[in-house]
C-alpha cells in the first residue's frame, strides 16, 4: 500500500518515468519528484554509438528482448547531474522507506531520457570498455518525456553460424546474401526443420551465384544447376556441400516420403544443412574461420 507524499507524487508525474537512478547498487525508475525501486535484476547496460565523438553518459535500459529474432527493445537515458531525491517521495519496498530529519534520499548516480537522435541503421555497442556487444538500430522513436525508445537487431549471428564479414561479399550482391544468411538464423530457433533447410538452400544459392558470377549471370538457376556449375569447375568440396543441402531440401518436401521412400527431416538434419552452409561461408572468405 502506497502512503502520504509518494501517492501524491505519482498522481502529479501523471506515471511518466523518465528518471533512472543508482543508490548502494539498487536501481529505482521515477519522475523528477518521485521514484521506485525497480523490482529483480534490471538489465542496465552503458551504450556507445560507433563513430560518435562523444559517448560518454548514455545508458539502454532493456525492456524486451528475443533470442529467436535476435532483437531488443528498451530506452536511452542520459547522465544527469541530479543526486537526490525527497525521501518521503520514494518507494524503497520491499526495503524499509527511509525517514530522516532532511527528508533526502541520495543517490550514486542519475539519469533522464536522452536528448539524443539516433537514427536507424546506427550501429551501436552495449557494455562496458572490457566487453560488449555490436547492434543496429532498427526503429527510433521518442514520447514526450516518457521515453527515448530503441529496437535493435544483433550483428552476431547467435552460434548458427560462424559471424560474417560482410566487406569480403561482393558489394553487388552483399544486400542479398547478408538477407538470405539472416533468414537461416532467424528460422533455426523457432521453425520446423523443412523451412530451416529450405532457409539454407535459398543462402547457398545467393552464396554461390555471387561467389562465382559467371554461375548464375542471369538468375535464374537452381541450386542443383549451380552444383553443377562448380563440379564442371572443378570445385568437388564447394559442389559436395552445395549438394548436400540441395538433397536435404528434396526430402523435406511434403510428398518425399511416398514418392522417394525416405524419412521425415530431422531437427539434425537442419544442423546439418546449417553446417554445409557454413562450410561454403568460410571457403569463400565470407566468415570468420573459428
Amino acid at each position: 500500500m502506497i502512503f502520504g507524499s509518494y501517492a501524491d507524487a505519482l498522481a502529479n508525474a501523471s506515471r511518466m518515468i523518465y528518471y533512472l537512478a543508482e543508490a548502494q547498487g539498487l536501481w529505482y525508475e521515477g519522475s523528477g519528484s518521485w521514484l521506485r525501486r525497480i523490482q529483480g535484476n534490471p538489465m542496465i547496460l552503458p551504450l556507445s554509438v560507433i563513430g560518435a565523438t562523444t559517448n560518454e553518459g548514455l545508458l539502454f535500459h532493456e525492456d524486451y528482448f528475443n533470442s529467436a529474432t535476435r532483437i531488443r527493445r528498451g530506452r536511452v537515458f542520459e547522465k544527469d547531474a541530479r543526486n537526490n531525491w525527497p525521501a518521503d517521495c520514494v518507494a524503497r519496498f520491499p526495503n524499509r522507506d527511509l525517514s530522516n530529519a532532511a527528508n533526502i534520499f541520495n543517490v550514486n548516480r542519475a539519469y533522464k531520457t536522452a536528448d539524443v537522435h539516433i537514427k536507424p541503421g546506427t550501429e551501436i555497442k552495449l557494455g562496458g570498455q572490457d566487453g560488449g556487444s555490436r547492434w543496429i538500430v532498427v526503429l527510433s522513436e521518442r514520447i514526450g518525456l516518457e521515453g527515448h525508445f530503441l529496437s535493435l537487431k544483433s550483428k552476431i549471428l547467435f552460434g548458427v553460424l560462424p559471424e560474417l564479414i560482410p566487406d569480403a561479399i561482393p558489394e553487388l550482391n552483399r544486400r542479398d546474401v547478408v538477407d538470405s544468411i539472416n533468414a537461416v538464423v532467424e528460422s533455426a530457433s523457432v521453425q520446423a526443420p523443412q523451412s530451416v533447410i529450405d532457409a539454407c538452400r535459398n543462402a547457398a544459392c545467393h552464396a554461390i551465384s555471387a561467389m562465382f558470377a559467371a554461375s548464375n549471370s542471369k538468375g535464374t538457376k537452381d541450386l542443383g544447376e549451380l552444383v553443377t556449375y562448380l563440379v564442371g569447375v572443378k570445385k568437388g568440396a564447394l559442389a559436395d556441400a552445395g549438394d548436400l543441402i540441395n538433397k536435404l531440401h528434396s526430402r523435406a518436401k511434403a510428398n518425399a516420403a511416398a514418392s522417394l521412400g525416405t524419412r521425415p527431416v530431422s531437427r539434425q538434419d537442419a544442423e546439418l544443412a546449417i553446417g554445409a552452409l557454413a562450410f561454403l561461408l568460410q571457403d569463400f572468405g565470407w566468415a570468420v574461420n573459428e
